[in-house]
């Protein structure tokens, strides 16, 4: 059964992490974007640009998936899915992307793996990829 979702919804919770685990290595950073519906968050993605990791999580029990939809500056795209119902954990989609590139992603909610969004948030700014 699903659920008729009353409300807008509404993109929160830019979150950029930085970490540095020692002098010799790089800093890791992490950006993130919930999918905000009547509230609640109901989707969250995020893109953590060592290993080029895009990740997917459905956070509301409505029968639709969370998708985490991505576009480098050089013409790649992909999605990265949530199909396992609401979790509250991330599913974590691992690529290998242009080191030189940027990326920008947004957060969907979705009827099926092709089915038509029903939300959508907009797309976060441009990030470095590596």
């Amino acid at each position: 059964m699903k659920l008729k979702l009353l409300g807008a919804a509404t993109a929160a919770s830019t979150l950029a992490i930085g970490i540095a685990a020692s002098p010799a290595q790089a800093v890791e950073t992490t950006w993130c974007e919930n999918l905000t519906i009547g509230g609640e968050t109901a989707a969250r993605g995020c893109f953590k640009d060592y290993g080029d990791h895009v990740y997917a999580g459905d956070y509301r029990a409505d029968g639709w998936r969370a998708v985490t939809e991505w576009k480098t500056n050089y013409g790649r795209t992909g999605e990265c899915h949530d199909d396992r119902g609401a979790t509250d954990t991330l599913v974590d989609c691992n690529y290998d992307m242009a080191e030189s590139g940027s990326i920008t992603f947004r957060i969907v909610v979705r009827n099926g793996a092709d089915g038509t969004n029903q939300y959508q948030t907009g797309w976060h700014r441009w990030v470095p990829i590596g």
